[in-house]
């Protein structure tokens, strides 16, 4: 059945569909059965549904735009059930208009072929679900930072990261992330199918999808068959009356009915040389509109393959940009969620060891962690490499100096919720701060002047003497409010 959807919410996936009736059927997002394309509001939909007008199977139907070049009316889309009637509707719409050509055409005064339908159209029409599949794109919101992640690097730790969110805060629902899962899983669909476009039979993409379409055209291909027909019909005539002449001549040289053999000679002959001027009519036709058919290939083919590999990459280009965008997008919410997130600020940030928010990234590291950098596989180096230039660019180190727990986790998170790329290390003893300042060199470091086990000047003096950090910069954290047993301010 088919049908227009009326109403989509991204937030649980549910939508209505109505149809030619205007009844109206409700369906889910585990009804929509097509990867590359997500549901909109006005898309129309190819459909299945139950005796309950619940839908069971969705997914959108090949034609979206009618006229011009489509042969079929909205009216027609409604009026039929399925996508395969339509095109055999568009079929026999285009054939009815083949022959009307074919039979309207001089094709003694032909010279060339007009074109039916554009190169620029066809291909739009070929990529029309990849093009579909980057339209959604438009919707999600995206802040550039400067930060865009890579989806080939990344995209293995993204469900991690998700998983360990969704796994340490039960607040928080999977569906909040569903406008973006939902946009990469297309994209991903169409980033796959690259690897068959890339090996695409170009000679029979270019029959199906520009030369079967051109209606001039297919009528030329009918006036050169039937000229080779009808030459081929001559050839075999002249043949037969050439055996015939041959056959009466004998017959009349033996003396064999002369009379009737005679005349039997003289209208084969007469109708030999009415062939041979039908045999060289249309040879010449035929020679001459195969030139038209092979010149309009032959041109249109060469446009058509550069025009090709011009979409495609640009198509690609856009698909894996959209990749990057939504990996950012989702690496940013995950991010966002975590450092506002109180089982988090409770639970992971607590942990002197956690000094960054767990999202693609931070996975990313964990994982290369362990592994020898000098015999990584050519995925996991390039990871490495890739890992190493952003930590580079953009990571920055922090230190926080407290004895007080509560407060050297608020002030983290604080931090933390300010740069996603940020490190905060802790220090609550003099042994572990010695060691951070040895070995990392900080942007900042925060001194919790209540809580600590010497002046704030002298940790400043020792840590100024460090080469790694002469040029840390140093600030007081303000005075604690104390608290009563009860847990109120004083």
């Amino acid at each position: 059945m088919h049908g227009k959807i009326v109403r989509y919410l991204n937030s649980n996936g549910r939508g209505v569909v109505i149809n030619a009736s205007k009844m109206l059927f409700d369906f889910t997002k585990e009804a929509w059965h097509d990867k590359k394309v997500m549901p909109m509001v006005g898309m129309f939909v190819e459909f299945r549904c139950n005796e309950l007008h619940q839908i069971t199977d969705c997914k959108v139907s090949r034609f979206q735009e009618f006229g011009g070049n489509t042969m079929l009316s909205e009216a027609d889309f409604w009026h039929h059930d399925t996508d395969e009637e339509l095109i055999t509707l568009q079929s026999n719409a285009r054939d009815a208009i083949v022959q009307k050509i074919y039979k309207s055409t001089d094709y003694m005064k032909l010279t060339n072929i007009p074109l039916d339908i554009k190169l620029v159209d066809a291909m739009k029409d070929y990529f029309h679900q990849e093009f579909l599949a980057i339209s959604f794109l438009n919707d999600l919101p995206f802040f550039d930072n400067g930060v865009s992640f890579d989806y080939t690097h990344l995209r293995r730790f993204s469900v991690k990261a998700l998983d360990n969110l969704l796994f340490n805060d039960k607040t928080i629902a999977k569906d909040d992330f569903i406008e973006e899962l939902g946009v990469i899983t297309r994209l991903e669909s169409s980033f796959q199918d690259f690897a068959k476009y890339i090996n695409v039979n170009l000679k029979q993409m270019f029959l199906d999808a520009f030369l079967k379409k051109q209606c001039h055209y297919q009528a030329l291909v009918v006036a050169v068959n039937n000229a080779q027909d009808s030459k081929n019909l001559a050839e075999k005539r002249i043949h037969s009356l050439t055996s015939d002449i041959a056959l009466f001549e004998r017959r009349i040289g033996a003396n064999l009915d002369v009379d009737k053999n005679t005349q039997k000679l003289e209208r084969a002959q007469k109708e030999l040389e009415q062939m041979r001027k039908e045999n060289a009519y249309y040879s010449a036709l035929f020679t001459r509109l195969s030139q038209i058919k092979t010149k309009f290939e032959v041109g249109y083919f060469k446009t058509f393959s550069e025009m090709y590999h011009k979409i495609y990459m640009r198509i690609y280009k856009k698909v894996k940009s959209g990749l990057d965008i939504c990996m950012t997008i989702l690496d940013n919410k995950i991010y966002q969620k975590s450092v506002q997130s109180v089982a988090f600020s409770k639970n992971f940030f607590k942990i002197p060891e956690n000094d960054r928010v767990p999202n693609m990234l931070y996975f990313a590291e964990r994982y290369l962690g362990p592994l020898n950098k000098e015999r990584l596989n050519e995925k996991d180096a390039l990871l490495y490499h890739y890992i190493k230039k952003i930590s580079t660019e953009y990571r920055k180190n922090f230190l926080i100096i407290s004895t007080n727990e509560k407060r050297a986790t608020e002030f983290k998170i604080k931090i933390l919720s300010q740069n996603k790329f940020s490190v905060v290390k802790t220090a609550n003893k003099n042994t572990i701060y010695f060691a951070l300042v040895n070995e990392m060199s900080f942007i900042s470091i925060y001194i919790d002047a209540d809580f600590v086990w010497k002046s704030p000047n002298e940790l400043i003096k020792e840590t100024k003497a460090l080469k790694i950090n002469a040029n840390a910069k140093f600030a007081i954290l303000p005075s604690a409010v104390k608290e009563n047993r009860f847990g109120f301010a004083e």
